[in-house]
């Protein structure tokens, strides 16, 4: 069940939405590169047609693989590392998930490597606006980076700014702590509107559709939480939570796996969750529990 244990911690639970699968063909912006992904509705690969960034990948090198689970792909991205003791390069598990303006989601690597990730394995393959095409990418092998499309809104500026958005989130997660979620819900939207790239406004509503059994509108604010920032670990579990509650036992498993590997989630905190009773019998639930908690 939904539980807060500071004013920006951990929000759980939530259901998957509903829908059509979605579309992953295309090519997307990424910190290797421009990168082509096809499949066949199910499995799915990414190789680079124009490199960029800190790896020194080849075109025409694979670095995405996965399958797709609802709107989810799960598999590796391959990465450079840097790092005592850390291979040159490695190929980390990873959970994308499919959204309108691309993959996002978040990998990991082995302690103490550094990779082109952020700060918590986020990572993000952004969808080209215009595919560069074969001839395109074959006249260099090296592109430059991709420009970032910019903000619908700009953040607030200055800590007085920061500090009013910070007011509003905490009157809401007040709101939700006392049961009022619509109140909260409102106070959740007004920090979005302060500030949309903010990812715990986002989850918040979530939380607050979550405890009034609203689960496909839960689902997706935890969504777009994520959508903002790849980095935010408690929509990682909060998905794996629901898909747990959903008898969707794959999916559940593979975003708890990367909510566990990053750091999002602790032995105690699992093993007491009642939202996962239903994994917990499962040999890759233990298996988890054992090699990674």
């Amino acid at each position: 069940m939904p539980r807060f244990t500071s004013s920006f911690a951990l929000l759980l639970a939530a259901a998957p939405a509903l829908g059509a699968p979605p579309l992953v063909n295309g090519e997307y912006d990424s910190p290797l590169g421009r990168v082509r992904v096809a499949g066949d509705g199910t499995e799915f690969t990414g190789s680079l047609i124009a490199p960029s960034g800190p790896c020194a990948f080849p075109a025409g090198a694979e670095v995405l693989k996965g399958t797709l689970l609802d709107d989810s792909l799960a598999g590796q991205v391959r990465l450079c590392l840097a790092g005592a003791g850390c291979e040159a390069e490695s190929w980390a598990k990873a959970v994308l998930l499919v959204t309108p303006a691309g993959l996002t989601g978040a990998a990991h690597v082995k302690a103490g490597c550094r990779a082109p990730l952020g700060q918590r394995g986020g990572i993000t393959f952004a969808r080209a606006a215009a595919p560069l095409g074969d001839a395109a990418a074959a006249g260099s092998a090296r592109a430059p980076p991709p420009k970032r499309a910019a903000p619908k809104a700009a953040p607030p500026r200055g800590a007085q700014a920061r500090a009013r958005v910070n007011a509003v989130i905490e009157d809401a997660f007040r709101y939700a702590q006392e049961g009022y979620f619509e109140r909260a819900r409102a106070r959740f939207k007004d920090a979005i509107a302060l500030d949309p790239r903010r990812p715990e406004p986002y989850n918040g509503v979530g939380v607050t559709y979550r405890m009034r059994n609203d689960l496909p509108a839960a689902v997706a604010w935890y969504k777009q939480a994520l959508a903002v920032n790849p980095d935010f670990g408690g929509a990682y579990y909060n998905l794996a939570c629901v898909y747990a509650l959903q008898g969707r036992e794959d999916l559940a498993l593979r975003y708890l796996q990367i909510a566990a590997m990053n750091g999002y989630v602790s032995l105690q905190g699992i093993e007491e969750d009642p939202d996962l009773v239903s994994l917990r019998g499962t040999p890759a639930f233990q298996a988890l529990v054992k090699v990674r908690l």
